[in-house]
Parts: structure tokens; C-alpha cells; sequence
């Protein structure tokens, strides 16, 4: 069994505090590497947009960049449009976040950020304006074994997003609130992982990130608890390791992607030497987002090699409700209910039988 954890920041020459470089270009154009910028807005009229930058698709075993950007747009009526670039003209550089390819960019200081993207079918341009402090869970560094690792930088918790989306010659202004991470590893994630949990939420004053990441059966699927909730800009958890309690509950098998899912995801952070109490509760709705297996997300030929590889790729966004309750001698004081997206990503067979 490997050994699987998180690194402190002192063990690879970071800080506590998140720095400018940390969003800039981390990897090489290495075999197994890979790396991405994301960004995603919620709008009040129920809309949603994410765009993301890629080096290379993530399943890619080849060495150099691949470069693209993807855009996924939901309007009010739940109608998705997709649409990605692709080009060999691109650019990443590694003392800040400032990320092109082709017409399209990403490029910011952890405080505030432009994004564009441009192609035959869209145009958007956007700010975002950090209101949650930049954040990583120890280093953002999740080792499996000595050398291979996975990591994670929530370079905008949450923060407010305005600009403008052409669609068919159609404007739409926008509004609302936005989240930037950055990701990259060494080694692809379907060799290093199981499945995980992901979701973020703003639940009033209240703002909360939280994953929990399963490594493989091999490992013992040994779990990394991430979880960070801000109040007004404050952050009021910092030590899932040592305060949290996780569960997963109410698991239902998903008709398209086989999977059991959870119905309820429970994050309870406990620190009682500073009396700090606070349980978020994901759960499901009806309505699923997005359902993918391995075929939607590589294309067939490559899911039937993956498949005889042992890998069952899926992908599953769900929406519903998030509840938070703030416990004082334990009795809830506060308790506010908002909606919410999340998230489970799965590369092995199912976990739960």
C-alpha cells in the first residue's frame, strides 16, 4: 500500500501565503503531465458558465502541449451550449497567471482577473474580483507515493464576475459571482485516483469550498478531506485533517453512468479548542446537469482501450440544496439553505458496492 498525503508548504519551499507565481504555468512538457485553469460564474436568472484552459487534454499520454479551451454555457432555460478552441499559437507563462491561446485568455494576480475567449460561435469577456482570500489546503500538494502528485490552488474562492457573452449575435450581460482554480500533476489522475467529491457554494453571507479524494483500491482508498468556509471575506476553517468528519449517505445507482451516487454529502468541521462548529449538508434534487461516461468525455475507440486498461471513467453534476448549520453548545444558532452545484468524478469501478 503507498503512501498517500498531503504536503505542508515548508516541505516544497512554499509559504503559507498563496503567492502570484503558484497560478502561473507548473509543469513541463513531460509525458503524464498535465495542467489546467478553471473558472466558473452563476448568474440570478439561474445561468451558469464555466470556461477552462487546458495544456493538454487530461488523458494524454503525449509529451508536449496540447492546447484548447472549453465553453459551457447553461441559460435560464436549461439549455447548454458547448464550444471550445483549439490552436498552435499559445502561451503560458510561470511568474503569474497569464495563459493564451489563440485569441483566448486567462491572466490575473490572485486579486483580479481578465478572461476572454473567442471562436466562430462565442465571445465573452469577463472580469472577476477576488472577495475570499486565495487559498490551498496545506501546500495543495497531494503525494501518492514519492514522487507522483496531484495538485490543487483555489486561486479565487469566490469573487464577483461582470461582463459580456456573444451568442448568434445575441449580447447577454452578466453578473454574478465567480471561482477560479488552478490544477496540475505529474502523473495522470486515472492512475492516481478512485473518485472524488467537489463542490462550492455561496450560502448567504457564507462561502464554501469542499472535496473529499479517493485514492485507489490499491491504497486502500485512503481519503484527503478538503474544506474551507469564509464568512464576509473571513476564512473560518483551515484544518480539515485534524476537524473534519465526512459522510456520504442515501446512495442511489445512476441509470447512465452505473454508479451509486449520494443522495446526501455531509461536512461536519468540529475545532473545539476554538469553539468553532460549523455542518454543510449537499443534497440531491432531481435534476442532474451533466452525465458522462467514459466514451463521452475520450471518444469511443480511446474508452474501449481505457476500458480494457481497467478504468471506468464517469462524470456526474448534480444540483440540489446546501445547508448550513452553525452549532454553539451543541445547538444549531444558525441554519441557511441555499442552492448549489457539485460534482463526482470516478476512474475506477464503483466504490461502493
Amino acid at each position: 500500500m503507498g503512501d498517500v498525503r498531503l504536503l505542508k508548504p515548508s516541505e516544497i519551499g512554499l509559504t503559507n501565503e498563496v503567492q502570484v507565481f503558484e497560478d502561473g504555468l507548473r509543469t513541463e512538457e513531460k509525458s503524464g503531465s498535465y495542467e489546467w485553469w478553471y473558472f466558473d460564474s452563476k448568474y440570478a436568472d439561474g445561468s451558469s458558465l464555466v470556461i477552462i484552459f487546458y495544456t493538454k487534454p487530461v488523458t494524454s499520454f503525449g509529451k508536449g502541449f496540447e492546447p484548447f479551451v472549453s465553453l459551457n454555457y447553461v441559460n435560464p432555460n436549461g439549455k447548454e451550449i458547448r464550444t471550445k478552441v483549439k490552436s498552435k499559437e499559445y502561451s503560458f507563462s510561470k511568474d503569474i497567471c497569464d495563459v493564451r491561446i489563440g485569441e483566448c485568455y486567462i491572466k490575473g494576480d490572485l486579486k483580479h482577473y481578465e478572461i476572454y475567449f473567442k471562436n466562430e460561435e462565442a465571445e465573452c469577456k469577463l472580469s472577476l474580483d477576488r472577495s475570499v482570500p486565495s487559498w490551498r489546503p496545506e501546500s495543495g500538494h497531494i503525494y501518492f507515493g514519492e514522487k507522483d502528485y496531484f495538485a490543487w490552488l483555489p486561486s479565487v474562492p469566490e469573487g464577483v464576475v461582470n461582463g459580456s457573452l456573444e451568442i448568434k449575435g445575441e449580447i447577454i450581460d452578466l453578473l454574478g459571482t465567480g471561482y477560479h482554480d488552478h490544477n496540475w500533476g505529474n502523473k495522470l489522475m486515472i492512475l492516481l485516483m478512485n473518485d472524488w467529491y467537489w463542490g462550492r457554494a455561496k450560502i448567504g453571507e457564507y462561502v464554501v469550498v469542499s472535496s473529499y479524494i479517493y485514492a485507489n483500491k490499491k491504497d486502500g482508498y485512503k481519503a484527503t478531506p478538503v474544506f474551507m468556509l469564509a464568512k464576509n471575506g473571513k476564512i473560518l476553517t483551515d484544518e480539515a485533517s485534524k476537524y473534519l468528519k465526512y459522510e456520504e449517505k442515501d446512495f442511489i445507482k445512476d441509470s447512465y453512468t452505473k454508479r451509486h451516487v449520494a443522495r446526501i454529502l455531509v461536512y461536519d468541521y468540529e475545532d473545539k479548542e476554538h469553539d468553532v462548529h460549523y455542518r454543510i449538508s449537499y443534497k440531491k434534487g432531481d435534476e442532474d446537469i451533466e452525465r458522462q461516461i467514459m466514451k463521452d468525455i475520450v471518444g469511443k475507440p480511446l474508452a474501449v482501450m481505457f476500458y480494457l486498461l481497467g478504468f471506468r471513467g464517469s462524470y456526474h453534476r448534480m444540483s440540489g440544496t446546501v445547508v448550513l448549520e452553525k452549532f454553539e453548545n451543541e445547538e444549531i444558532v444558525e441554519k441557511i439553505e441555499a442552492p448549489a452545484m457539485w460534482e463526482q468524478m470516478c476512474f475506477k469501478p464503483d466504490r461502493i458496492k
